[in-house]
């Protein structure tokens, strides 16, 4: 009997184990829920040229528009779609949001703001962590500007999916900017003249190209049997993550360079993949608008059409993607809500676009929209980023560098710019919004000369007032203490305020310059009435720069003008407005040994226009980014293309400053982020090792007066009493960090900051000669640099798309050599078993791992690679137009 009740209790825990067990496997694999979705059967390709779903009735209540960037202001908890099932939002509620970490893609708040905004990366001021360290979840940086770095929870509740909502502010058929008909202009021939190699010059080119053809299946490899259905492979644990919607953006992104691989049989699986996936749902309430195009979309129609037009549910696909992202330029002036809530409930509503929006997000959806209209032939998908390149062409000449975009842009069309529009837009129907100094007006340029201005067909009356939640953050709410725990992570990545942004964008305060319109709501909302105005920039400071949060916006400039054959001459004007201005004002020559003849582009931040000639409103950053590295294309592309004398060989110096960045490491790989020496205009640049020094400590005599005063600091504070014993360290570059005490972590974390300043501060009383040598060996910094922001590498592509736009431009087999030296460094440092990882520290050759391995390193960086050493007739210039994510898309023929 003792027996039988010994065997029962056995029986009861092994019971109790298979349940657990089979509890967590149904966790597991619910997360890849896109791919249980079975394969939808294949259709004709009809694209009915249908009008939007017509207003609402008007009999019935209005809601206030909600802006996008309208967020819950107690961030306790994550919000699932499914979670909003179980518990509908009151009317005058805002949904809670995802938990959000920001073209190019790589967005952060310099106050910390959560996601979706994302938080500061090394790259945006914040420290910098020169050992190789782990970077914590809240360092990342630009492109996967909306990527969620701190994995949604698992929910068992039942799924939401998107459905097809009336428009608020519909077009009329009539009133669509319609897609430029006709025969496309003989542009001119971009792809060099290429001369026949030599046998062992070919046989060489082939064995690099099989070299890097098997880095890619190795990645490839890594991916199919740990994320299969996912957005990114954990390339040093295994296993998978979704960052972005869970659509499996690493499949989508990898199409088309599995074709050009000569992958068909992994290219046939992959598409089977595609059908699975379930665009109409995600775990995620906001959809990001810019990375799903680039990513999701592009992938989708360059796999379209490098495929020969053959697999028909790659173009539907895209059709069914596109239509939900539409959603998002359903608001007054048709400028897109850059995180659009696509949620029944959400969608249904009225929206605004975004008050705080990044230049690169908004300005970077052409090039796709454009062949989608092309292939579908309905002129929407057209229309959407007509009004958009419209808008940027008026506010071009109207900014405080005239010619660029500033970085931030107020996209919501409204009178008063304003953090209340983060929330419920008041309305009130004794107060109207006088908006006509910002209403869009016909432009004159021949493609567009027929398009009328906006003007909605139909809007939803005046509704009464609604009461408003809305108010202004205190300083303490903007500046909250970096999170210490797991939990704290994820209240932190809670998106707050100033919503629509990506990693790399900033508050909607504009850089916390006090600004008397940001203070104030808008005062009263009356339907169509208001914010239908365009594009508009800060009125107190305006940031202007090619790398992050601007940089596709300027490269679509030609792109977009190839893609349409010529038919609009926007975009050659507005491309050379802002190349002129950028010559002038951001171009600079570093000071570098060897005397290289090199260019990069600097960041400029202005509180005056320019015009105005205050000095002391200009402030200049000289830096090196590798998101900037794709300039050297882009300026070639344009010299080719446009004809610009001299743009060739600025080209060239631009392109070698990134080959230079790489030499200058140990690793052979360029940091993220850098900055330097500028020599001064119309002289001579000339090494000088004594002007070098002096930048690198500029304030000497204040730098010894402070480590003076930590000095004595500490001493009073040794002669007090403490019960508290400090045990320190140095970490490799030189800094002092607190590693043990009797004080309990918490304490630990809170209260030594003060101190290892102190202490850092002290160990700068030394002289000059003395602490430069210190800083140049404890921060391992190249001759010419003078501090590494950012020392990662992330499998980032734009240094080797210049290289191969060079060498496709050119012909010259320089280009050739230098991408082989590039590959080989990137593939040494960041190969794992499983597929690639971007690193910590670029400058040292032991860097500790970050176990990611964004889509893009597929998509772009082993593409671009291998194009350089493929045929140039594979994906000729001549023919395609690769997006800024790297899909070939096809030219209109002439």
């Amino acid at each position: 009997m003792f027996r039988a009740r010994r065997y029962r209790i056995s029986l009861v825990f092994a019971v109790i184990f298979v349940l657990i067990f089979i509890h967590f496997s149904r966790s597991r694999d619910t997360s890849a829920s896109t791919l249980s979705v079975p394969a939808p059967v294949d259709q004709p390709k009809t694209y009915p040229q249908s009008p939007p779903p017509a207003a609402p009735d008007n009999k019935k209540e209005p809601v206030a528009p909600e802006s996008p960037s309208s967020h819950d202001a107690n961030p306790e908890s994550v919000s699932t779609p499914a979670q909003q099932v179980e518990k509908p939002a009151a009317p005058d509620s805002k949904p809670p949001q995802d938990l959000e970490s920001d073209a190019h893609g790589q967005a952060s708040s310099k106050d910390g703001s959560a996601a979706g905004q994302t938080i500061t990366s090394p790259s945006d001021d914040g420290p910098d962590k020169g050992d190789g360290s782990e970077v914590p979840p809240y360092a990342l940086d630009y492109h996967g500007h909306a990527r969620i770095e701190v994995d949604l929870p698992e929910t068992n509740r039942p799924t939401v999916h998107w459905k097809q909502v009336q428009e608020h502010y519909p077009l009329a058929p009539e009133d669509l900017i319609k897609l430029p008909t006709g025969k496309s202009k003989a542009l001119p021939k971009v792809q060099a003249v290429f001369k026949d190699e030599t046998t062992s010059d070919k046989i060489q080119r082939v064995q690099r190209l099989s070299t890097i053809k098997a880095a890619f299946e190795h990645a490839w490899n890594g991916y199919k049997t740990s994320a299969m259905g996912h957005d990114e492979v954990k390339p040093l644990r295994g296993g998978f993550r979704d960052p972005f919607m869970g659509w499996a953006a690493t499949l989508v992104d990898s199409l088309d360079t599995l074709w050009i691989m000569d992958l068909k049989e992994e290219f046939a699986i992959a598409v089977d993949q595609v059908k699975k996936i379930d665009f109409t749902t995600s775990k995620r309430d906001e959809i990001p608008i810019f990375e799903t195009v680039i990513r999701y979309l592009g992938g989708l129609l360059g796999a379209y059409d490098i495929s020969g037009h053959k697999y028909d549910v790659l173009l539907e696909k895209a059709v069914e993607l596109a239509d939900i992202v539409m959603g998002a330029f359903d608001t007054p002036n048709r400028m897109p809500t850059m995180f659009y809530k696509w949620t029944p409930q959400d969608a249904a509503k009225p929206h605004l676009a975004d008050v705080d929006t990044t230049l690169a997000e908004i300005g970077s959806l052409s090039v796709e929209f454009t062949r989608l209209a092309q292939l579908t032939k309905q002129d929407k998908y057209y229309d959407a980023i007509a009004r958009i390149t419209n808008e940027l062409e008026k506010l071009q000449g109207q900014t405080m560098l005239p010619g660029l975009w500033p970085l931030k842009i107020d996209a919501s069309g409204c009178k008063a710019a304003t953090s209340q529009l983060n929330h419920e837009v008041p309305r009130n129907d004794a107060v109207d919004v006088e908006t006509s100094a910002l209403s869009p007006t016909p432009l004159h340029s021949p493609a567009f000369s027929s398009a009328p201005p906006f003007v909605p067909s139909s809007a939803p009356s005046p509704a009464p007032p609604v009461p408003s939640s809305t108010h202004t953050p205190s300083l303490a709410q903007k500046e909250r203490p970096l999170p210490t725990d797991a939990q704290s992570y994820a209240k932190f990545f809670q998106r707050r305020d100033g919503g629509g942004l990506h990693m790399d964008a900033e508050p909607v305060n504009y850089d916390n310059v006090p600004d008397e319109s940001a203070n104030s709501a808008i005062s009263g909302y009356s339907g169509d009435k208001a914010c239908k105005g365009g594009l508009a920039a800060p009125s107190s400071k305006q940031k202007f720069g090619f790398g992050a949060r601007g940089d596709s916006t300027y490269e679509y400039l030609p792109k977009e003008y190839m893609i349409l054959g010529g038919l609009n001459e926007q975009y050659p004007a507005m491309y050379k407005k802002a190349m002129d201005t950028a010559r002038e004002h951001l171009l600079f020559q570093p000071m570098v040994k060897d005397e290289r003849d090199i260019r990069f582009l600097s960041t400029m931040t202005l509180t005056h226009p320019i015009a105005e000639q205050v000095p002391s409103s200009v402030n200049v950053t000289y830096e090196g980014t590798h998101l900037g590295c794709f300039a050297g294309g882009m300026f070639a592309l344009g010299a080719k293309l446009f004809g610009i004398e001299g743009d060739l060989d600025l080209a060239t110096k631009l392109t070698n400053a990134c080959i230079w960045a790489y030499g200058a490491t140990k690793t052979g790989i360029m940091p993220e982020h850098f900055l330097l020496v500028p020599c001064k205009k119309g002289e001579p640049c000339v090494w000088s090792e004594t002007a070098y020094w002096n930048a690198l400590d500029p304030n000497e005599e204040q730098r010894i007066a402070d480590a003076e005063k930590a000095k004595e600091q500490e001493s009073e504070d040794s002669s007090s009493t403490s019960s508290t014993k400090r045990i320190r360290r140095r970490d490799s570059s030189g800094k002092w960090h607190v590693i043990a005490d009797s004080a309990t972590t918490d304490d630990l974390i809170n209260h030594d900051e003060e101190e290892i300043k102190q202490q850092d501060a002290k160990d700068k009383a030394v002289p000059h000669n003395v602490y430069v040598t210190q800083r140049i060996m404890n921060e391992r910094l190249p001759p010419g640099v003078t501090r590494i922001v950012n020392r990662a590498y992330l499998l980032r592509p734009e240094a080797i798309e210049s290289v191969f736009y060079m060498f496709r431009i050119t012909g010259d087999n320089y280009w050739r050599e230098k991408g082989w030296e590039m590959f080989q460094a990137v593939s040494k440092y960041t190969r794992t078993e499983i597929a690639h990882s971007a690193i910590n520290d670029v400058t040292l050759e032991k860097s500790r791992m970050r176990d990611t391995m964004e889509s893009f390193w597929l998509a772009e960086t082993l593409k671009y690679f291998y194009l350089l050493f493929a045929d140039p007739s594979v994906v000729s210039l001549d023919d395609y137009v690769l997006n800024t994510e790297a899909h070939p898309l096809k030219r209109p023929a002439y």
